[in-house]
């Protein structure tokens, strides 16, 4: 268990070259898009959706604000805000969300932990050249994680028996193929009963995710 603050930057290495893209050019990400996370996760049959929390976006709002989402049992998202904006002099754009009092609880029926996270930021930013994102949280609470974060950290989060709850996946980077500069940063994406249960059944399944963002290349 950590309570510490940590931040991690994440460049795309491949940048696009002059003349990739183009205004007419249909890049594989969205232009600006940052929210504080979402949910949809299937318990017993049942349904339990959480839209984007306070998002923003620089194609429609630019500003978006949240007072919190909780599906009872499932997830809880805090307070939220977000801003997405551009300068069109310098041909830069940045998308930043703010989150608050994030729990997964769906887990502690299973005889999993709670997983908390007291406050979080995550940012994408973009220039003509390529793209870059960034993430910060404090107060982290049912899981454990290095220092350093590597791209694409998968945690297990396991009974005593051994049964893989779900895995948690920390500073998920998405790149599409072929590259175009742009980025898709989820500062963490929790994946639930991956493999299911030793029985066959799936009492459980979903994804959560806690701060999303996104950002193409500007033209």
């Amino acid at each position: 268990m950590r309570a510490g603050f940590f931040v991690v930057a994440t460049v795309v290495a491949g940048t696009v070259l002059a003349g990739t893209l183009t205004a007419a050019a249909s890049p594989a990400t969205a232009a600006g898009t940052a929210s504080a996370g979402s949910a949809n996760v299937v318990r017993n049959g049942h349904t339990f959706t959480v839209p984007a929390v306070g998002p923003c976006h620089l194609a429609g709002s630019q500003h978006g604000s949240s007072q919190g989402v909780t599906q009872t049992g499932i997830v809880s998202y805090g307070s939220a805000t977000s801003t997405c904006s551009k300068d069109q002099t310098a041909h830069t754009s940045k998308s930043v969300a703010n989150g608050s009092a994030f729990a997964l609880t769906a887990l502690q029926s299973y005889g999993g932990p709670q997983i908390r996270i007291a406050s979080y930021q995550v940012s994408c930013s973009a220039t003509t050249g390529g793209t870059s994102a960034a993430w910060s949280f404090s107060g982290l609470s049912g899981v454990t994680v290095p220092q350093q974060v590597p791209n694409n950290y998968v945690i297990p989060v396991k009974k005593a028996n051994g049964t893989l709850l779900a895995n948690v996946i920390l500073n998920e980077v998405i790149l599409p193929n072929p590259n175009d500069g742009s980025i898709t940063l989820n500062m963490m994406h929790v994946v639930l009963f991956p493999n299911g249960t030793p029985q066959g059944t799936v009492p459980l399944s979903g994804d959560v995710y806690v701060g999303s963002t996104a950002c193409s290349p500007t033209v």
